[in-house]
């Protein structure tokens, strides 16, 4: 029985590697060769609305490698975790298809498991909790896994007791194995560990309509930009 045991893990350990193997995140990250930031914004009619895993391969990779992102931004620096999500300015609410949700690079903050997986801030007392296990990100509809993301609710007063609030946060951090091993040195092992984008809703605000706004993904519009088919702001 032990040797039939050790046959399936050694099985299930080699499959596992199997889905990673030909996985290129360097190529698949890249926004476009010679770009800048600033060159590759979001066309004008355009809203915000990357998917996860979008969100890992295109903007915590590139950030955490110091590379060109798709969008100027559009997902700003901000450590989130020090602030009641009240305080946020409501301008960067303003990008998404419902005028509700936020993105923010962060410093990820351990949340302590024997508080019932509790985030604290250091604004007005409030935290964030934690709701579920962590959810695997997927490359589109492959098996290879980029990414993990955390789901919390945000609750004004004093753990355990607080007032749940409308505001819910989408935690993204990467998978570091999927990060290719001839980059990875210290300084970029410290950033996978510490970077993270934050995705703060206010589900209080209910989804505005917006006037023939288009919500392509996020890799369509890099390829209306690598192919030349935008022009001022529109695609062609």
């Amino acid at each position: 029985m032990a040797s039939s045991a050790s046959s399936q893990s050694s099985s299930a350990s080699s499959q596992s590697a199997d889905k990673y193997e030909g996985f290129d995140l360097l190529k698949c990250s890249t926004v476009q060769e010679g770009k800048k930031e600033a060159e590759v914004k979001l066309p004008l009619g355009y809203r915000f609305n990357p998917t996860e895993d979008e969100i890992v391969v295109y903007f915590l990779f590139n950030k955490i490698m110091d590379r060109a992102m798709p969008t100027y931004d559009l997902i700003k620096e901000v450590d989130v975790y020090e602030y009641d999500p009240h305080q946020l300015p409501n301008g960067d609410f303003k990008h998404n298809a419902g005028c509700n949700a936020a993105y923010y690079f962060a410093n990820r903050e351990p949340f302590d498991a024997s508080e019932g997986k509790i985030i604290k801030t250091a604004a007005n007392g409030g935290y964030w909790k934690v709701i579920d296990d962590e959810y695997e990100v997927l490359f589109k509809d492959s098996e290879v896994i980029v990414g993990f993301e955390a789901v919390m609710n945000f609750y004004e007063g004093k753990e355990p007791n607080g007032t749940k609030t409308p505001f819910v946060m989408n935690e993204y951090r990467l998978n570091p194995r999927v990060v290719p091993a001839h980059v990875l040195n210290d300084s970029i092992r410290n950033k996978i560990e510490r970077y993270v984008v934050c995705r703060i809703i206010n589900e209080e605000v209910s989804n505005q309509p917006v006037i023939d706004y288009k919500k392509e993904s996020l890799e369509l519009l890099l390829k209306y930009a690598a192919a030349g088919t935008v022009k001022d702001g529109e695609p062609k």
